[in-house]
C-alpha cells in the first residue's frame, strides 16, 4: 500500500507529499529507535539496582568474614605475646593436648575468603559501565584489587617463627604431636 502510494506520488511529481510521506516514515523510525532506547535504558537501571543490591549483599558477608579472621588474629597474638612469661609446667599440667594446639594453631595464617562474585560477573561479562556511579565503580575495584595484593601476603609464610618455636621444644614432642596426636614426653618439656 505504502509502495504503491509512493511509486504514484513519483510519477506525479508531488514533491510536497513525497516530502511529507518521507517524514512521517522517519518519525515513525525515530520513535521507534527512542522507545528501544528508552527500555533498554529501563533494563539497565533495573539491572544495576540488582547488581547494588547483590554488592551490598557480599560487603556484608565480608565484614563478618572479616571480623571473624581478626578476633582470631588478635586470639594468636594474645597467645604468642603470653609465651615468654607463662609457666611451661602449669600449661602442660593442665591440658598438654591443648597447649600443643595453640602453639600449633599460632603458627598458621588464616586467608579470609571473601565473596566477589558479583564485581568479578560485572567484569568477566564487560558490565561494569552498568554501575553508573563512577566512584562506586572505583571503590569497589580499589577494595577487590586490595584484598586480591593482600592475598599474596597471606599465603606467606610467617618467617623463622614456626621454625623457631618448635626447635625450641626437646626431643619429638612436636613431631609426636602433629603425626601422632598426643604429648609423649611432657615431663621433657616442663623441665625444659
Amino acid at each position: 500500500m505504502f509502495l504503491k502510494r509512493l511509486a504514484k506520488t513519483l510519477r506525479k511529481q508531488d514533491w510536497a507529499s513525497f516530502a511529507i510521506e518521507f517524514l512521517i516514515v522517519m518519525l515513525g523510525v525515530f520513535l521507534a529507535l527512542q522507545a528501544e532506547d528508552w527500555n533498554q535504558e529501563r533494563k539497565d537501571r533495573n539491572l544495576e539496582e540488582a547488581y547494588i543490591s547483590r554488592l551490598i549483599d557480599e560487603a556484608r558477608t565480608n565484614i563478618d568474614i572479616l571480623a571473624q579472621h581478626e578476633k582470631i588474629f588478635e586470639d594468636k597474638v594474645e597467645f604468642i605475646l603470653a609465651l615468654p612469661n607463662l609457666p611451661l609446667n602449669e600449661a602442660f599440667q593442665q591440658d598438654p593436648l591443648e597447649f600443643m594446639y595453640q602453639l600449633d594453631y599460632s603458627t598458621y595464617v588464616g586467608i579470609p575468603n571473601l565473596r566477589a562474585e558479583t564485581y568479578q560477573e560485572l567484569e568477566s561479562s564487560g558490565r561494569l559501565t552498568l554501575l553508573r556511579n563512577s566512584e562506586l565503580r572505583s571503590a569497589i575495584a580499589g577494595i577487590i584489587n586490595d584484598y586480591r595484593s593482600t592475598h599474596v601476603v597471606f599465603t606467606d609464610q610467617i618467617g623463622d617463627y614456626r621454625r623457631l618455636l618448635f626447635q625450641s621444644l626437646p626431643g619429638e614432642a612436636y613431631y609426636d604431636y602433629r603425626i601422632n596426636d598426643k604429648v609423649s614426653d611432657s615431663e621433657s618439656i616442663i623441665s625444659a
